[in-house]
């Protein structure tokens, strides 16, 4: 299986199969990959991300990694921390939407900078990619700081969300 590693994390595309399991039962989507299992349930609303996402996987399996859900594994615990979504190929504009989620009691670590700094590193790699784009809600500053750190520029905002995109100077 696809992987990208740091030092302390590794980050896993999923394919169709585990992808589904993390819908239907996530302890075992954990057991199916070797990691630590644990009582952790998706919610409502990240289930139905992972729809979406499952959705966009089986209509694009060939190129399932830029349409999944990359889950982030914490090496010394062998335990999922959080996921970074990629919500499809490059567009017309060689634009790749993010979005990312990491538990609570990880965050402020330096663990979702590093997961997607080592990504972003994965996806400028294809010279397709002319720019990561993500967007975060006008009231989550953290969000915003993280992706200040890994170097995205604020370009547009709508009604509830500011937009930030990163350019591939490769």
């Amino acid at each position: 299986m696809f992987e990208v590693n740091t030092e302390r994390l590794k980050i896993v595309p999923l394919n169709e199969y585990n992808l589904e399991l993390s819908i239907t039962n996530f302890n075992k989507m954990e057991k199916s990959l070797g990691l630590t299992v644990t009582d952790k349930n998706i919610g409502a609303r990240e289930k139905n991300v992972f729809k979406i996402r499952l959705n966009d996987v089986k209509n694009n399996n060939s190129k399932y990694m830029w349409y999944t859900t990359w889950i982030i594994v914490l090496k010394s615990e062998n335990r999922i921390i959080g996921h970074i979504m990629l919500k499809g190929y490059p567009n017309e504009q060689g634009e790749v939407n993010i979005g990312y989620y990491m538990q609570e009691q990880y965050r402020e670590k330096g663990y979702m900078s590093e997961a997607i700094d080592k990504l972003i590193h994965w996806l400028f790699s294809n010279p397709d990619v002319k720019y990561i784009v993500a967007d975060t809600l006008k009231s989550n500053i953290l969000s915003q700081n993280l992706l200040k750190k890994i170097g995205m520029k604020f370009y547009k905002e709508d009604d509830e969300c500011f937009w930030w995109r990163l350019k591939n100077y490769n």
